[in-house]
Order: structure tokens, then sequence, then C-alpha cells
């Protein structure tokens, strides 16, 4: 729909309801588009699991798993070149590094030329940080220099949370990465590692946390529900990334009476923190004020997804479905808070520190944020407007987003699976 469009079908929307109610007409403005294009895709073994792959690479294209190995798409739903067999890939710039159980390569994005080979024994993480490549090689932490694949540091691995059930790792900076154990025993949970990516040595590790903020030197971290709880709800913690020595904590003073003791969740914007405990209100602290407590909504069960200044609010969905709302500030200490619209059930995406998917009512998706509602799916910018609206056809798809268009990826109950793409309106 065009501007001009859009603004006759909000006027219309809001005439034809009496009352002024913009945010819930922008959302008929914005009807369900339907795909640019999609196509069919073979799905994964039940009986061997593979990692899944759905990433945007460079000039439009895309990756994503089909079977058991991957294809590469152009940007009108083309195959541009396969890859058979791989057990997950990243991208790392203009290159896509692949993994088999008993090798690392890395090929062209734009057409799969082989650049290197390097043996590996079941590496079970791979993530790129400056011109390095951190895995684990025979059980052994290994990096390899991103140019050619050959080893710059190898050394066994000091695990202070059980035996090794890596997850998966992300990126902390050019100089750390995060590695994801799984422990299983008396408690369970996840242990998150710091890892030098120079040397490959595990420095530190902290149990079940959100990475809130990292600077060259430092990671600041916040406990989430967990068997194994940590600090309360509203707590961060600054550590140093060298050797995980704290240096700094802070923590987000709720009233009395709400649940402190680790079981909610911590968020910030560039303009508050927002801390929901997992039964009571959601309530905003202003930017460096951790004790005056502004209650945004009252409720149970909120999710909060931040982007820029904007804070996503999923309102109580226990029994149907649940609004959405948008807070921003609007002034010296002042704060807007309004619906968007509805949500309702989820959409998955890769967790960033793991192989797994992870479903939510909205996750944020680079500078946007996406939210289900049943089976469509809207993208938002930080003002609240809907840069694409997609008719997925599905629940609970796939998703993921280059600048322009939106992709989902519908697996659920379908022999075969569905790739679809959504162009920005």
């Amino acid at each position: 729909m065009t501007p001009r469009g859009k603004a006759i079908a909000l006027a219309a929307c809001v005439v034809a309801l009496g009352i002024a109610l913009p945010s819930l007409c922008a959302v008929a403005a914005d009807a369900p588009a339907k795909a640019a294009w999609s196509r069919t895709l073979a799905a994964p073994s039940s009986e061997q699991p593979v990692a899944p792959i759905l990433q945007p690479l460079p000039g439009g294209s895309l990756l994503v798993r089909n079977g058991a190995g991957a294809i590469a798409i152009d940007a009108r739903g083309r195959t541009l070149w396969s890859m058979p067999n791989v057990d997950d890939a990243i991208l790392d710039g203009d290159t896509i590094v692949f993994w088999r159980p008993d090798v690392i390569f890395a090929v062209r994005s734009r057409d799969a030329g082989v650049l290197w080979k390097r043996p590996c024994e079941a590496p079970p993480y791979l993530v790129a940080a400056g011109a390095r490549l951190v895995t684990m090689c025979g059980g052994l932490s290994t990096v390899l220099r991103a140019r050619d694949g050959s080893v710059l540091a190898s050394r066994m691995p000091s695990l202070t949370t059980g035996p090794a059930h890596f997850q998966g790792a992300r990126r902390l900076n050019d100089d750390y990465v995060l590695v994801t154990n799984f422990f299983d025993g008396a408690w369970m949970g996840n242990a998150y590692y710091v890892v030098d990516a120079h040397t490959g040595a595990f420095l530190w590790a902290q149990t079940d946390c959100d990475i809130v903020d990292v600077t060259p030197t430092t990671v600041s971290i916040s406990p989430v529900p967990s068997m194994l709880p940590w600090g309360g709800t509203g707590l961060i913690r600054r550590r140093r990334l060298a050797d995980g020595v704290v240096v700094s904590s802070r923590t987000y003073a709720l009233p009395h009476r709400e649940d402190t003791e680790g079981r909610g969740r911590l968020a910030l914007s560039s303009a508050a923190a927002y801390v929901a405990p997992m039964y009571g209100s959601i309530f905003r602290f202003a930017l460096g004020d951790t004790h005056r407590p502004q209650r945004v909504l009252d409720g149970t069960g909120f999710g909060v997804v931040t982007l820029a200044g904007a804070a996503f609010i999923l309102g109580d969905a226990r029994d149907r479905d649940g609004t959405l709302y948008i807070d921003r500030a609007s002034g010296r200490e002042a704060f807007t808070t309004r619906p968007l619209g509805s949500y309702a059930g989820t959409v998955s995406m890769r967790s960033p520190q793991s192989k797994v998917l992870i479903g939510a009512g909205a996750v944020r998706l680079g500078t946007r944020v996406a939210v289900a509602d049943r089976q469509v799916v809207r993208l938002y910018d930080e003002f609240g407007a809907v840069e694409i609206s997609a008719d997925s056809q599905c629940y609970n798809p796939q998703i993921a987003a280059s600048s322009d268009v939106l992709f989902t990826l519908c697996t659920q109950g379908q022999m075969p699976v569905i790739l679809s793409a959504f162009r920005r309106h």
C-alpha cells in the first residue's frame, strides 16, 4: 500500500470507529501482504537433527537449510548453489564457513567457491571474532585464522560446570567470545564461558544470565529465571572480560513485595530500564535512576523487547489475544505508553548463543522488532510504525530479515517446508 493509500485507510478507520484509535487503525491500514515469492524445501531428517539455518547474505540472497544440506537463494527465490550434508554454517563478511563432523571449510558466498579446508573432529560450535574463528576440534579449544584456516592456538578447555555439552557460541567483541555449555545433574541450566579469541583459553563462567552490554574490556550481565539464582530481579553486574572480576553493580529497586528473587527479567533501552518480575507489574526506571520505579502496566507475564529508545511490551495474554504496547520518552523524564495492536502466538529465530530456535511473541531483528499475531508477522521500527506485515500462513514461523525483506520458514506439520519472502511496503 502506498503512503497516500495508508493515510486514506487510516482516516476511514478512525471515522468508522467514531473515536481516535490511530494505533489500532494503523494495523488495519497495514493489511498483511502476500509473499513476493515462495518455494518448497526439503525437511531435515527427524532421525539426525541438524541446526536450523536461515541467514541473509550480501546482495539480497539467503542461505537456508534444505534437508541435510543448505542452499543459497537469490532475491527472486531462485537457487544459486547448494551444499550437501552440512551440520551448520556462519557468515563472516563475504565468506560462509560450514562444518561437518570431520571438517571445517570456507566458501565464497556468491558462488560457493572453496577457499580453504581444515580437518576438525566433531566441532560443536564456530564463531568469528576479528580475523579469527574460535571452535572446538577433538575436544580442544581451537583458534583458526579466518583467512586460510590455519591453526593459531589449541588447548584443553577448563570447565567448572560438569562435562562438555556445548550448545553454541556468540561473539562478544574482536577479542572475546561467549560459549554456552548445558549442565544437568542435581540442577540444570546453562553456563556461559568467556573465551579468549586469541588463545582459546576458557577464562571464567557465569550461569543463567542475559548479556546486557559489552565494551572492549567488560561485559554487563543480569540474572534470568534459574534453578541456581545468583541475584535478584533488577540486578546488573559489570565484570572484566579478562578475568571475571566484578568492577561495578547496580540494582533497579522494585517496590516492596514485588518479586525480587531472580524470577524476572531486565531490559535496557537508550532512554530507560525496564524490569518485569515473573509475577507482577512492569516497571520503568528513567535513564540514570535506580530507585524511583514507574509502574508502566499492571498484570503478570509481561515480555519486553527494547529497540533504540523504545520498549515493545507484550501485555498479559494467558487466555486471549494480548495487547502490544510501545513505551517511549516523550519529554524530559516523561514517557508515553500506547497500544499498537494485538499479538498472539510466537515467532522463532535462532538464539544468538546456541544452535537452537527460541520462540517468543516478539523478537528483535537487527533494527526492527518482529511480532507474531497468529499467522501474521509484523515488523516494527523503533517508533512503532509497521514496515512489513506478512501473511506467513503458519503458526510459529522461523524468521530472518535483510534491510528490506522479511523471510519466513514454515516447518510445523508441513511436508515439504515452505520458505517465503515479503518485501517492505
